[in-house]
């Protein structure tokens, strides 16, 4: 099976294992990025960053404000992760919401792309 097949079977069980999550959304983002062409759906997000509207979830500030409160214990994990990677806080710049949202995603994200080899 190729890393591709085998990234979409992940990506699929995702979405029927866990509904609720950061990843979950990140999954049905993928599968539905230019006919489930799911490497290049990491490497344009990975490289371009949510800031270029690939997510179209995310991309109104109204959305990305509910991405935040749907999922803002993950999203406080994940910052409290890089935080102590850091060993400083992080510094938002922008919109709150919106710039936790696009990092969570992103780092989410990169994660996935880690985990199967996906060079971005």
């Amino acid at each position: 099976m190729s890393k591709n097949a085998r990234l979409k079977a992940y990506l699929k069980s995702i979405c029927n294992d866990k509904s609720a999550s950061i990843e979950s959304e990140i999954a049905k983002e993928a599968l539905d990025y230019n006919d489930g062409d799911v490497a290049s759906f990491f490497k344009d997000l990975l490289q371009y960053g949510c800031q270029s509207g690939i997510v179209s979830s995310l991309i109104y500030y109204m959305d990305t404000h509910a991405f935040y409160d749907k999922h803002y214990n993950e999203i406080e994990s994940i910052r409290t992760e890089l935080e102590d990677d850091l060993g400083q806080p992080l510094t938002v710049s922008g919109d709150l919401k919106n710039w936790f949202a696009w990092l969570a995603f992103e780092e989410t994200a990169r994660k996935i792309a880690d985990k199967f080899n996906v060079s971005y």
